[in-house]
């Protein structure tokens, strides 16, 4: 007759066994994630194995910044004069009973808070309406005295303008001094307009500056800004720029010693410091031959090392970049690669973990419960009584 264990131990191993794919774990293993991207691919993700030529396209190719959006350009010197400014336009006539003569300067005629319309001109007594946008406030005077010749007596202008509206750019958000600033007559960069709002009390690299211009938009880190000179642009009137802290995080799960949301806390972070930062690979769990980063990439460059068709639509593209971090080549790859905000690092487990996870479930479920320990123990103390 067969003892109740060499019935119950192989009823107990055959369900162990069936359940030891569904065993208590984070995330995949990388035998799982490359058999998804081969035969179950829903999300329509890329899977890469990074390489030399990987790491130094991803060194090479930045997102878009100011630069390439809307060129450095020249300096804008606010010379020119537009709707809404406000002028003071002074006229002197050779003869003290000209047109415009007055009783306290015989040979002098002010016209205060002449206002630009919105269509450019300006109207002047005895000469009507002139153009005014687009010229330099001596542009405008000398057309002003050619337009009185026939009728003010060897006509001289000045023109100032007391209110520069038209060359002004705004500034909001987190600086200083928030508000509207007027572009100088030697031009002006981004920069130079943020410091003279009062500048940002934020680390540059937590601080994304936005800029608005003819209706788009294009967003930096300050940092970068400071570090590029291309994209320290020259500011044109009507620009809009917005301050903001938004510092930059990435996500680290599986087996790492640190996980969950983690600031960049630098202006640059490149992948093996970003691994670093999440306290490295758990000696026991990781698997180092599955260190996987995901992001969203430009259709290009996911296209550019794709073994299969793409399948999702759309400018961004789901792409995990695979490292293996057994090959010594791999750390100077992944020290190319910068990270991005918002991106996620995933380390999997090593095979063996199931297989210890395994044999800590089978060691417990062999193992008879306290209770049943107790109880054999009292028989045995009563039957040696």
């Amino acid at each position: 007759m067969r003892s109740r264990a060499s019935v119950v131990v192989p009823a107990i191993l055959s369900v162990v066994l069936a359940g030891c794919n569904a065993l208590p774990s984070e995330g995949p293993q990388s035998k799982q994630i490359e058999k998804t991207y081969l035969e179950k691919n829903t999300a329509g993700f890329v899977l890469v194995n990074v390489n030399r030529s990987v790491a130094d396209y991803l060194a090479r190719h930045q997102a878009l910044s100011f630069g390439d959006r809307f060129g450095k350009g020249k300096p804008n010197r606010a010379e020119l004069i537009g709707p809404g400014d406000v002028l003071t336009v002074t006229i002197w006539e050779a003869d003290q009973t000209g047109v415009f003569a007055s009783t306290s300067t015989a040979d002098r005629g002010t016209i205060p808070d002449v206002e630009v319309s919105s269509r450019g001109t300006i109207s002047i007594p005895y000469a009507g309406s002139i153009k005014a946008a687009g010229r330099t406030p001596q542009g405008l005077a000398a057309s002003i005295a050619k337009a009185l010749s026939n009728k003010a007596v060897e006509p001289q202008v000045h023109v100032a303008r007391k209110e520069k509206v038209a060359s002004v750019v705004t500034v909001s958000g987190g600086v200083g001094k928030p508000g509207l600033y007027p572009l100088s007559l030697r031009g002006d960069t981004l920069l130079d307009v943020i410091a003279g709002s009062g500048g940002t009390s934020d680390a540059a690299y937590d601080t994304v500056v936005s800029l608005t211009r003819h209706g788009e938009i294009a967003s930096s880190y300050l940092d970068h800004v400071q570090e590029t000179p291309a994209d320290n642009i020259y500011m044109r009137p009507g620009d809009l720029i917005s301050i903001e802290k938004m510092p930059r995080t990435y996500s680290a799960f599986g087996a790492v010693e640190r996980k969950g949301n983690i600031p960049f806390g630098a202006s640059n972070l490149n992948l093996i410091e970003a691994v670093s930062k999440a306290s490295g690979l758990a000696d026991i769990r990781a698997d180092p031959t599955g260190v996987f980063l995901f992001r969203f990439e430009k259709r290009a460059a996911a296209e550019r090392f794709s073994s299969q068709p793409i399948q999702v639509q759309g400018d961004l593209v789901p792409v995990i970049y695979r490292l293996n971090l057994r090959d010594a080549n791999q750390y100077f790859f992944a020290q190319a690669i910068a990270m991005q905000d918002r991106d996620v690092i995933y380390v999997a487990d090593a095979t063996t973990v199931a297989l210890q996870k395994f044999l800590a479930l089978l060691g417990s479920a062999l193992s008879p419960p306290a209770s049943a320990v107790r109880t054999v123990n009292s028989v045995n103390t009563l039957q040696g009584n």
